[in-house]
């Protein structure tokens, strides 16, 4: 069992009027959300996951998708800093608890952390609504690691197309996003209708992923990973993901 830990926030009171396109977002129901997250939390400690959790904040319906508000890189919390202004507030109120644990670094505009997919070998950023080129370029001279811009074709951020499991292997929704850069990878991949699939969370050999796609379940099984399925509906009213609800942090914090 791999040993993290994993910075959550539950959803607040407002989470209804977090910022969507969904066609569905006005149909959000607080309280199922909250029994989602807990469930999402559980599975987290069920994978061996210390879990960092700070208290909602009602005021601001974003802020359970708190891996937008940073990105872990060794020993640094680089802060995001996100386009959407309801969102800023976020970033400071999770800045608050990083700086115990990690030295921080703010980046400049515009950047979420939602674009950004670590891998062994490259960080990719997904150039979005959300994220610009001159916050890449920033990003790159910060890090010791091969960087990489992936221009986002449909999607709110990359990581809403493609998701690293680990052995080389990628989650991926091509039609989503200019994927040349990723040839060098194995794909599974995950077909249009299944998009939502595509954001996944994997923790050594397990991968969380959302509850009702059982054809990229198969497919994540073959490659020899076990699977955890959560329901997350009313985060995928709200534009969110399974990566979206934590940030993932070494085990020594």
């Amino acid at each position: 069992m791999q040993s993290f830990t994993a910075l959550v926030r539950p959803p607040g009171i407002s989470f209804p009027q977090a910022i969507s396109n969904h066609p569905q977002k006005q149909g959000i129901n607080y309280f199922r959300a909250l029994n989602q997250h807990q469930n999402y939390v559980a599975a987290l400690k069920q994978l061996g996951g210390k879990i960092l959790s700070l208290p909602p904040e009602d005021s601001l319906p974003d802020s359970t998708f708190v891996e937008d508000t940073a990105f872990v890189f060794g020993e640094t919390a680089f802060l995001c800093s996100t386009k959407e202004k309801s969102r800023r507030n976020e970033v400071k109120s999770v800045a608050k608890v990083l700086k115990n644990h990690l030295k921080l670094l703010q980046l400049k505009p515009y950047l979420d952390g939602g674009d950004i997919l670590s891998t062994p070998e490259a960080v990719y950023v997904g150039l979005t609504n959300r994220t610009d080129a001159k916050a890449a370029k920033f990003l790159s001279k910060q890090i010791c690691k091969k960087m990489v811009s992936i221009p986002v074709i449909k999607g709110l951020h990359l990581k809403s197309a493609v998701s690293y499991l680990g052995n080389n292997i990628l989650l991926i929704n091509p039609e989503r996003i200019e994927s040349a850069a990723f040839k060098n990878f194995k794909w599974i991949e995950v077909e249009e209708k299944d998009s939502y699939a595509a954001n996944c969370l994997a923790v050594g050999n397990q991968v969380i992923m959302p509850a009702g796609f059982q054809n990229v379940n198969k497919k994540i099984r073959q490659y020899g990973f076990e699977t955890i399925e959560l329901e997350m509906s009313e985060f995928e009213k709200a534009d969110g993901g399974i990566t979206c609800l934590s940030l993932i942090m070494p085990s020594e914090i």
